[in-house]
């Protein structure tokens, strides 16, 4: 039985382990560790499972506001989607919470189902789109209460980012409209009348037209399944020749479209428009991808990281804008996260975290549904639900800081959330 896996539970029960790396994309592909688990090795994640299960404690972590508190927390009364059985629950703002819970028990449709469609029912919405849904009308909840501190809900779930070659990382975080315009500033563009659009691959004029834009030709063989090659061409570089004179401190755009997002960042260090986006994926732990790597070639967990830094973007550009027009408190965003480390190493869970806990520090509330237990063991707050899955489940089985949490009685998640406190 072979298993690729990154449960610290699921590798100490090995007979043997193959760890590969020492780093991701270009910096990993070798063997750093062959052996059973109590052998001599130094590799990232013999390192990772020999280190001190969690660096975080009641002593380090955010004070939640009193219960009886008319400020600090969002609540929502009669939470009853799907399995949820019609409770009251509140959320601390400007805090890490984590929704624990089996399978099944009801974490989603308590987030998506409730807390997502509750607080865009009470926020302004721009004119020109629909009618705020009405909460008195609403079958998932009864009551809502504590949003006037919430400017946007932002929700990063695990759904793809992009079906075509023509999407990737660049164009979905919208840095790739930056390094175009930055194109067409160079003389040599400007003297030939390159505006920005020619610094595309998705539309005439630049791209090579033999293989669209796509840097590949797709071949359909009898018999045989669709198979892709380089374009003769472009020779992968997706660019006409006129387009590739262009050169911005030496390097053509099929070059910047080949970086990986750690060298991009380095490359456009003073361009803090591009820079920014770059760091905050560089900090997620997608600094090997490439910026021009064909969406639908993204594992799920990259996609989510992407997304997610997608969305923080989009926030900080909202507040960066209310500010601009006055506002003096512009309040806080919402992020909705669905299980962020699926497929992460614990050195990604690391650095997820800190993005998190970044946010949080910034002032925005942040709820994630997790099972990683050193997530849990970082948030400010937990909500567990169960006790069990589909009808056994949907009910608040404990709730409070991950001290308080552990203590109890009746929660399947308080035994393992013991072994990293």
């Amino acid at each position: 039985l072979v298993v690729v896996e990154h449960d610290s539970a699921t590798i100490r029960r090995a007979d043997h382990l193959i760890d590969l790396g020492p780093g991701a994309g270009k910096d990993g592909g070798e063997v750093v560790f062959a052996g059973a688990l109590g052998d001599r090795g130094s590799s990232p994640t013999l390192l990772a499972l020999s280190a001190p299960t969690s660096q975080h404690s009641e002593r380090t972590r955010r004070k939640i506001p009193a219960k009886a508190a008319t400020t600090g927390w969002l609540r929502i009364g009669g939470a009853s989607a799907n399995n949820l059985k019609g409770f009251d629950v509140a959320f601390p703002l400007a805090r890490l919470t984590v929704l624990t819970g089996i399978s099944g028990s009801g974490k989603s449709s308590l987030m998506r189902g409730v807390l997502k469609p509750a607080v865009e029912s009470k926020l302004k919405k721009p004119a020109g789109q629909k009618k705020k849904t009405s909460v008195k009308n609403s079958p998932s909840f009864r009551s809502i209460s504590g949003v006037a501190t919430i400017a946007a809900v932002y929700e990063v779930d695990q759904s793809p980012i992009g079906k075509t070659s023509r999407s990737c990382p660049a164009t979905y975080v919208k840095v790739f409209d930056e390094i175009r315009k930055l194109f067409a500033q160079v003389p040599e563009a400007r003297v030939r009348g390159f505006d920005a659009g020619r610094f595309s691959f998705n539309t005439e004029g630049g791209r090579c037209e033999v293989c669209r834009g796509n840097g590949r030709i797709k071949l359909e063989m009898n018999f045989l399944p669709t198979t892709w090659i380089d374009c003769d061409a472009c020779r992968g570089a997706r660019y006409n020749d006129a387009t590739l004179e262009i050169r911005y401190h030496g390097t053509t755009i099929a070059e910047v479209m080949a970086m990986s997002i750690a060298e991009a960042c380095d490359f456009f260090d003073a361009h803090s428009k591009i820079n920014t986006t770059l760091r905050l994926l560089r900090d997620t732990g997608l600094g090997y991808l490439s910026l021009g790597q064909p969406s639908p070639t993204l594992s799920g967990g990259e996609a989510q990281r992407i997304k997610l830094v997608a969305e923080i973007r989009k926030g900080q550009t909202r507040h960066r804008t209310a500010l601009m027009k006055g506002a003096t408190n512009p309040g806080g965003n919402l992020y909705l996260i669905e299980e962020p480390t699926i497929g992460l190493h614990a050195t990604d869970v690391s650095n997820l975290l800190g993005v998190l806990q970044t946010l949080v520090e910034e002032g925005h509330t942040v709820v994630v549904i997790e099972h990683n237990t050193d997530v849990m063991a970082a948030a400010d707050y937990l909500i567990d639900i169960g006790p069990g899955a589909g009808a056994d489940g949907g009910r608040i089985v404990a709730k409070g800081t991950p001290e308080q949490v552990a203590k109890s009685k009746r929660s399947h998640t308080a035994p393992f959330l013991r072994e990293v406190l």
